[in-house]
């Protein structure tokens, strides 16, 4: 019925399980301080994780078209996720799809700040007509919530893993 043979294993034995109890102790520790920092997490953090996935997506979709702006499609350039309505131009259509498409970082998106002149008749002929003015005419007011991110990630995430199942399948 004994687990050690003798003082020197148990004393072992009681350092190993005092080890043991104290790794599981410091893991529910770190476990309980991350899931404190997400429940304070601010908006402005939840909006830039949401964009993260949001521009992941867009990339991964338009992966093997040309810049919507230039038309450019050298691999050896960075590309973004490029808004045709700025974030703060129009922060309601922050996560729109159709507003937003791959653009070359430093030319398009950077250093011509959109290349809007450009990006305009590239992007009607992309989405048509009626979605571009859905987009051009759209000025409503809306502030995202927490709530609202969380979904938009959990959504995000889900495209892109099909996008990436698609690609793979391919």
């Amino acid at each position: 019925m004994q687990s050690v043979c003798d003082w020197s294993c148990a004393a072992k034995h009681a350092e190993n399980l005092r080890i043991k109890r104290e790794a599981s102790e410091a893991k529910r520790v770190r476990k309980e301080t991350k899931q404190k920092l997400v429940e304070i997490r601010p908006l402005s953090k939840w909006l830039k994780i949401v964009e993260r996935y949001c521009n992941q997506y867009v990339k991964l979709r338009d992966f093997y078209e040309p810049c919507i702006s230039c038309g450019t499609t050298n691999p050896n350039i960075k590309y973004d996720a490029g808004h045709y309505r700025t974030v703060k131009a129009a922060p309601h259509l922050r996560f729109n799809l159709d507003n937003i498409h791959k653009q070359c970082s430093n030319n398009c998106n950077v250093h011509l700040s959109g290349n809007t002149f450009h990006y305009r008749p590239r992007l009607i002929k992309k989405i048509g007509m009626k979605r571009f003015e859905a987009i051009e005419n759209n000025h409503e007011i809306h502030r995202y919530t927490i709530d609202e991110c969380k979904e938009l990630i959990a959504k995000f995430k889900s495209m892109i893993k099909e996008l990436e199942q698609e690609r793979l399948a391919a």
